[in-house]
């Protein structure tokens, strides 16, 4: 999972400053969020094509 760091970390022998984006494991990145220490990058999906409505497309013309 890919977050940035709130505050300074220490991190697989490197130290990652505040703003900066790295990846971690899922269960340690929650850690993180949930002790403030970091934040989740939000994903914007807007770039994958919408699925098409499948009720729309079973729906019988007369």
């Amino acid at each position: 999972m890919k977050i940035i760091a709130q505050k300074p970390l220490y991190i697989n022998g490197d130290v990652v400053t505040e703003g900066s984006v790295f990846e971690t494991i899922e269960q340690h990145g929650r850690e993180l969020i949930n002790k403030g220490y970091a934040h989740l990058i939000e994903v914007d999906n807007s770039a994958q094509p919408e699925q098409p409505n499948t009720k729309a497309d079973k729906k019988v013309k007369r």
